[in-house]
């Protein structure tokens, strides 16, 4: 039974009747909004709260370098795809 499906599934992926374009539209552009605004306030928030309290010694210093860690990689999330497939193609 399994492999009556992916041998349906490979007969239409083949013939290219499947369209993803519109899809890849909308998930590019939910993650370039989580990137805008929203991602400026959040790190924004996120850098002082956790600032203010490693500064006290509420948390450790552990939570104030994983989101500097996080921002990095949200914002330069693009340039370092873009040149690990410049890299490696």
């Amino acid at each position: 039974m399994a492999m009556a499906l992916v041998m349906v599934g490979n007969d239409v992926l083949a013939a290219g009747g499947i369209d993803f374009s519109k899809a890849e539209e909308v998930g590019t552009g939910l993650v370039a909004s989580f990137r805008g605004t929203f991602a400026t306030i959040f790190f924004s928030i996120a850098f002082v709260a956790t600032g203010f309290f490693a500064a006290f010694n509420k948390i450790s210093w552990g939570w104030v370098v994983g989101v500097v860690l996080g921002a990095f990689l949200v914002f330069a999330g693009p340039a370092i795809v873009a040149n690990l497939r410049a890299a490696f193609s």
